[in-house]
């Protein structure tokens, strides 16, 4: 039974991917209700990059509760009468991994427009700037997918795959500390500083996906238990991380750039 998982997922291994779901459920949807409630605290003209972050958990969130349902579905529906433990006969095909890439497909895009939106630069430079990555971020997901859900499309292997999706990823590295740095010298130095520290996080959070994408591919084809786990635990505690925690500090940078464009608004705000 090729499709089938080669061994026992434990009480312990179902509970720790059930509870870090749920966490990532929580998390998405309530930074969510707090950014969209939070978005009149900035300026106008940086108001886009927080309503594009609530944006991205929101999406995120819908996810998180589809891809909660079809785990619990897949993996939580059947048990061993003996072992009380779910049983090695569930299909890793009945879990759909597809919302994962469909959400990312969506997010990872826009995650750059309100990393690049922030910074209020000249509409010429945003659009270069977006002319780039959006397309490349977009290609990245797209070249990922087939080598996560264990495709064999034109004859290429799960590696193969996984290095042509980190062709874009490293492009869009070049674009955010080359081409981007050249239009950071506008920016406060309290700016510039958590952007860097932002870009960081993007870069740590982004290269859990292949560290968690390598640790899930086998010979086979076929998921053990231990690769389910560190699969979506890995995925789902960088998720949190690169929209939750980016899109709060996100949040703080507009927070910043709007009280020093306007005195008026940072003495109303408590600045």
């Amino acid at each position: 039974m090729d499709n089938l998982l080669s061994d026992v997922l434990s009480n312990v291994q179902f509970s720790a991917v059930y509870n870090m779901l749920s966490l990532g459920i929580a998390s998405m949807l309530f930074t969510s209700i707090f950014l969209w409630i939070a978005r009149d605290r900035v300026l106008p003209k940086y108001r886009l990059a927080v309503m594009v972050s609530a944006t991205v958990t929101s999406i995120a969130a819908y996810h998180y509760f589809r891809m909660f349902d079809s785990f619990n579905e897949a993996y939580g529906g059947m048990h061993d009468e003996t072992s009380g433990v779910p049983a090695a006969v569930q299909a890793f095909a009945h879990y759909n991994v597809g919302y994962r890439y469909v959400d990312w497909f969506l997010t990872v895009p826009l995650l750059l427009v309100e990393l690049v939106a922030v910074l209020g630069l000249a509409k010429a430079v945003q659009s270069s700037l977006l002319k780039r990555l959006v397309p490349a971020a977009a290609a990245m997901i797209v070249l990922g997918y087939p080598g996560d859900t264990k495709q064999d499309l034109f004859g290429l292997s799960n590696s193969m795959w996984g290095l042509l999706s980190t062709l874009p990823f490293l492009y869009i590295m070049y674009v955010l500390w080359v081409e981007l740095s050249k239009s950071l010298s506008s920016q406060s130095e309290k700016v510039r500083r958590i952007f860097s520290g932002l870009r960081l996080l993007l870069i740590a959070t982004w290269g859990v996906y292949p560290i968690t994408f390598i640790l899930a591919m086998n010979s086979t084809g076929v998921p053990t238990a231990d690769e389910v786990v560190s699969r979506e635990v890995g995925y789902s505690i960088a998720d949190i991380l690169a929209k939750c925690l980016f899109g709060l500090i996100i949040f703080s940078i507009a927070r910043i750039k709007s009280a020093e464009d306007d005195k008026a608004f940072a003495s109303t705000e408590g600045h």
